[in-house]
């Protein structure tokens, strides 16, 4: 059975995400075993999420908000 590209655009649409990024790793690692490349399984590298690193920090999250907001420069005053 082949099936068009345009057959599979509205399956693809019903995804939700999740099961989209699951799409698109597969389809890269199909990809690159046809082209000889051995792709690197998120499950076997602990310091990836699969699509991207894993944000390692060891400070509080208090700490990283108090960082980020001294670091930006000042505003207009608003009231709430």
């Amino acid at each position: 059975m082949i099936t068009t590209y345009d057959e599979f655009i509205p399956l693809i649409s019903q995804l939700n995400h999740s099961d989209k990024l699951r799409l698109a790793q597969w389809l890269i690692n199909i990809i690159a075993t046809e082209e000889g490349i051995t792709p690197i399984k998120a499950a076997e590298n602990k310091n990836q999420s699969g699509l991207c690193g894993i944000w390692q920090d060891s400070r509080t999250d208090k700490t990283i908000v108090d960082v980020v907001l001294n670091s930006r420069t000042m505003g207009r005053e608003i009231t709430l």
